[in-house]
């Protein structure tokens, strides 16, 4: 398929999509809390750090010296975040309003878990070394927001969301990388990596409870009235009309 193909395509589908009033309820649904999300676990973040707390010990960690990940840590976890919600956007618009009520769950889990864990980072804690305001992402840098590893949880939600795509390979790569990065950086507990596994797939499961009905909705209109059906239709109006002139 070229790139004219691929446009129109993604055109009928945000069109067939936006052609059903509980499509766009769904979604500005998503968008609000996503938003709200956002700003609960970065206030979360911002109270936490506000206070002081003593960093623990942790078997793996305390046997291992602290590496620079920097850029892998900053701008290879923002590039995974553009790709979880750009790719629905341009090749599973059906999938759209699902992804962002399952990024904003999680990140209200989080931000409960955040307010719950009295801990300080971990010994050798990569940023106590470097100094801030050389990056342009160093405000997103907190010190007490700990349990769990959002750059953990994030891409193996991804994972789990596009399960029945070949890019799913790419979150979970990415979900492991990001995992050893913030441990082999110091920057987070090795419980706070291993729980970030579970805690997202229960919150993928509890959110695939809540709105599969709508999700298959969606799925069913692209189906019916999307671009596979639409070109099937004129191939079948082709040939129709082709017989008739034969005739």
């Amino acid at each position: 398929m070229n790139f004219k193909d691929s446009f129109a395509k993604f055109r009928h589908h945000w069109k067939v999509l936006l052609s059903d009033h509980v499509f766009k309820v769904s979604f500005y649904t998503g968008v609000l809390l996503l938003t709200g999300a956002y700003l609960v676990d970065f206030l979360a973040s911002i109270y936490k750090d506000s206070q002081t707390y003593i960093s623990v010990g942790d078997l793996l960690l305390d046997n291992i010296p602290t590496f620079n990940l920097e850029f892998v840590f900053m701008w290879v976890m923002l590039g995974l975040t553009l790709l979880i919600f750009i790719y629905p956007v341009f090749f599973k618009p059906e999938l759209v309003p699902f992804t962002i009520k399952c990024y904003a769950a999680l990140l209200y889990v989080r931000s409960f878990c955040i307010l719950l864990t009295n801990v300080g980072p971990p010994h050798g804690f990569y940023f106590d070394s470097y100094k801030l305001g050389q990056n342009i992402l160093d405000d997103m840098i907190f010190r007490n927001d700990l349990f769990f590893s959002g750059h953990t949880a994030f891409p193996f939600l991804a994972f789990l969301v596009f399960r029945d795509s070949k890019i799913k390979w790419i979150f979970l790569a990415g979900s492991i990388l990001e995992g050893t990065t913030v441990l082999l950086m110091h920057v987070h507990y090795s419980i706070d990596v291993v729980a970030a596994f579970f805690i997202a797939y229960g919150t993928y499961s509890a959110c695939r409870k809540i709105f599969h009905p709508l999700t298959m909705r969606f799925s069913t209109s692209i189906k019916l009235y999307g671009w596979d059906a639409m070109q099937k239709l004129k191939e079948i109006t082709n040939l129709s009309t082709n017989g008739n002139d034969k005739n």
